[in-house]
């Protein structure tokens, strides 16, 4: 049995575009994928509204992905894979973040799961993904209006980043787009495209550490 845990915002979480509700669990991509991988690998589902990388939101708690990642580590051992999509959140007017800044707070997240003492387990696989673009609609929040830009810039932010951390990338961006109805989340499709692409590249993994 493989251990996956997916550390997200709202398109791990489910969000359904618009409306606030969230798609069932056989909507979402991490069932779909959990379906795709059968019963030798199980996925730990760890997504939530508003997550950031390493900003604070003031009036909405836990939204610091610094400060929970740690609890999801601890409690989900042994894991053999850990998935951090997180940035779109970072992008928001308020935050006044920079890409360095965003592709920063990845950074200090990715290295939080290398450094995280699991004993008497081994330390699992990082996965980083970077979250698709955000997409140009008039539902559009006024907190991403103008970030559609530096949005597209975070997927060769995080390449590289990848690379200076000898981790795993995958770019969502070229697999699945923001549903036209707010221009952050994803429709089903979306999440069906996403669980696709990322069991075959976890299965890709799963193979090259078994030779």
């Amino acid at each position: 049995m493989q251990n996956i845990l997916c550390f997200g915002d709202s398109n791990t979480w489910g969000y359904i575009p618009g409306s606030g509700f969230r798609y069932d669990e056989a909507s979402r991509w991490t069932t779909i994928a959990q379906c795709l991988l059968g019963n030798e690998f199980c996925i730990y589902e760890a997504g939530l509204n508003g997550r950031t990388t390493t900003c604070d939101e003031p009036g909405r708690a836990f939204r610091n992905g610094s400060k929970t990642l740690n609890l999801y580590l601890e409690s989900c051992r042994p894991l053999d894979m850990v998935i951090i999509m997180l940035g779109t959140n970072d992008l928001k007017a308020s935050f006044a973040q920079t890409i360095d800044h965003i592709r920063h707070g990845a950074k200090a997240l990715c290295k939080q799961a290398l450094e995280f003492d699991y004993a008497p387990y081994h330390t699992p696989q990082i996965i980083l993904v970077a979250p698709a673009p955000l997409v140009e609609t008039a539902e559009l929040d006024q907190e991403f209006a103008d970030m559609i830009a530096n949005s597209r810039r975070i997927a060769p932010a995080y390449y590289e980043l990848s690379k200076e951390l000898n981790i795993n990338f995958i770019d969502a961006g070229r697999v699945v787009k923001p549903s036209i109805i707010d221009g952050v989340h994803w429709d089903q499709d979306g999440h069906s495209h996403f669980a696709q692409h990322l069991s075959a590249v976890i299965k890709q993994l799963s193979d090259i550490n078994n030779k």
